[in-house]
């Protein structure tokens, strides 16, 4: 059975390079789809990225579009197939965020605005642990696995070759909000300072001085991917989450991304800013 899953970048990328090879063939989608036997509706999902199809589904693709399996392009999309196929580890997770940690791990940046707590790739253990305590969340089990989790998104700012490179602004009030004593806080203050001198990160802190801004009332997130992906927005909320794409509502975000950027200290100065709360505390 297909999946219907959310596209990703990389299941839009491969419904790409299938759409070319049947537009160069002069084929229609219904033209297609009589060809392998399926519905057009299913040609489409393929295309848009809606379904990752099995290497199986590729090389009918292939074959109907006289493309060889053995040689390029034919290799490389059923080699790509293959991986779509692969779950991976978030998808364990189900539920909430699992999509948008399937989005971050295939980001290339990430531009993120935390207005009252620290961004969860930036959390210690110890803060991430009882960040879920916060959230009224008893059984050991799930916050164990919620943390775990949390610190397995992390390995992408150090991944091979390319880690992802992270822009992150964090309100002063998500620095003083009290979250598990003086001491989780000045470990997190601690690893605060020494994720700002990875080459990848970059931390502004807001603060509360700057007054009034553009994202008062919400964090925010901006993704952008390799190639000709198109960037993805996202909000969230209490009533969910929130994926934007329109160039409307990303122009916006970005907008009021650029307008936190002049607002906060500068990385030197928030890194120095930050020392301080760990020595004196917040």
């Amino acid at each position: 059975m297909p999946r219907f899953t959310p596209a990703t970048p990389r299941s839009r990328r491969l419904g790409r390079e299938l759409r070319k090879l049947r537009e160069a063939k002069g084929l229609t989608g219904e033209e297609t789809a009589k060809l392998v036997r399926c519905s057009s509706s299913r040609i489409s999902r393929i295309e848009t990225g809606e379904i990752k199809p099995r290497a199986g589904d590729v090389m009918e693709l292939l074959v109907a579009y006289g493309i060889r399996i053995d040689e390029e392009p034919g290799t490389s999309l059923l080699e790509q197939a293959r991986e779509l196929r692969e779950d991976g580890w978030w998808q364990r997770l189900g539920g909430k965020y699992a999509t948008y940690i399937a989005y971050e791990t295939e980001a290339v940046e990430l531009k993120n605005f935390e207005p009252m707590l620290v961004p969860g790739l930036l959390q210690t253990e110890r803060y991430a642990r009882e960040v879920n305590i916060i959230g009224r969340e008893t059984d050991q089990d799930t916050i164990n696995q919620r943390v775990a989790a949390r610190m397995t998104r992390q390995e992408v700012l150090r991944r091979e070759p390319t880690p992802l490179r992270m822009h992150a602004i964090l309100a002063e009030a998500s620095l003083r909000t009290e979250v598990g004593g003086q001491d989780v806080l000045r470990e997190q203050f601690d690893h605060l300072v020494a994720l700002s001198r990875l080459s990848n990160v970059t931390i502004q802190v807001l603060r509360f001085e700057a007054g009034a801004h553009l994202a008062i009332s919400s964090g925010f997130a901006l993704l952008t991917f390799e190639q000709d992906d198109p960037p993805l927005g996202y909000i969230e909320t209490l009533a969910g989450e929130l994926f934007l794409e329109s160039s409307r509502d990303l122009a916006r975000l970005s907008a009021a991304y650029d307008n936190l950027k002049t607002l906060a200290r500068s990385p030197a100065e928030s890194a120095k800013f930050i020392k301080e709360l760990s020595k004196h505390g917040p």
